[in-house]
């Protein structure tokens, strides 16, 4: 998970611009499910736990402290997390296949061994 701030973003969410005070929080899928505010935040720096459903949509803003929470998409050689919610599940392998439809890997190239009918003239 990291954190970012960025001034002259735009908000996918909104479309609006993204201030420097505004925080974005890229998270991965074993971070879920996502609940606001993460663990590592001070104790002067909660609000009422919420669970958002960032699976479903890719990014989530937090209704109390308006922190964008992206999901950043699986890569083929991560290793898979153990979801207890199947909804979540299901959504973590649709995203899988995306990203394995998106990625850019070479096929894998087979070799056979030339045959005794090649062929070639002796």
């Amino acid at each position: 998970m990291t954190t970012q701030k960025l001034d002259g973003v735009i908000d996918p969410v909104s479309g609006r611009p993204v201030g420097a005070s505004e925080r974005i929080r890229e998270i991965s899928w074993t971070d879920l499910p996502l609940g606001c505010p993460m663990p590592d935040r001070s104790l002067w720096d909660v609000h009422p736990r919420v669970y958002l459903p960032i699976h479903l949509s890719g990014r989530e803003r937090c209704p109390y402290c308006s922190t964008l929470y992206v999901l950043r998409d699986p890569q083929p050689g991560d290793a898979v997390p153990a979801f207890a919610n199947a909804q979540i599940e299901q959504c973590y392998q649709r995203a899988l296949a995306r990203s394995m439809r998106h990625a850019s890997t070479p096929l894998p190239v087979t070799l056979t061994a030339p045959s005794a009918h090649s062929g070639r003239l002796s």
